[in-house]
């Protein structure tokens, strides 16, 4: 099952309705189960650099099928390192993406670039609050 463009949407909404209340501008992304966009949006605000970083954040929780923000921890060992280096930069630790899950299953994730970790985050479960309420 695959996120519905429009709940998509409505995450990106979130996001940044979140982002605006802590005064910051992001960029959000919501991608599928493989990491392909199906949503995107870029607050007037936010850099261009935000737009690669959510996608890249979005595409790395899906395919890791957890939180970036749990990466942190292993993002300095080797192993992963070769895994940022073979991906060309895609697969991105630190806060921001969380994984949609339904039934049990990844079915994309959602993710958060222009603010701390600590504020990609909070946008990025504000989102998904609002995709599972």
């Amino acid at each position: 099952m695959a996120i519905p463009g429009e709940k998509a949407i409505q995450m990106v909404r979130n996001a940044h309705t979140q982002a605006a209340q802590l005064d910051i501008a992001v960029t959000a992304a919501v991608v599928d189960q493989s990491g392909r966009m199906i949503a995107l949006g870029r607050m007037d605000r936010a850099r261009p650099i935000t737009v690669e970083i959510a996608l890249n954040k979005a595409y790395t929780a899906a395919s890791f099928q957890q939180q970036t923000k749990d990466l942190a921890s292993v993002a300095n060992q080797p192993w992963f390192q070769s895994l940022v280096v073979s991906s060309s930069g895609k697969v991105m630790p630190g806060g921001g993406a969380i994984p949609v899950v339904e039934g049990g299953n990844v079915v994309g994730a959602i993710a958060v670039s222009g603010g701390t970790d600590d504020q990609d985050q909070k946008c990025a479960e504000v989102a998904l609050a609002a995709y599972q309420g």
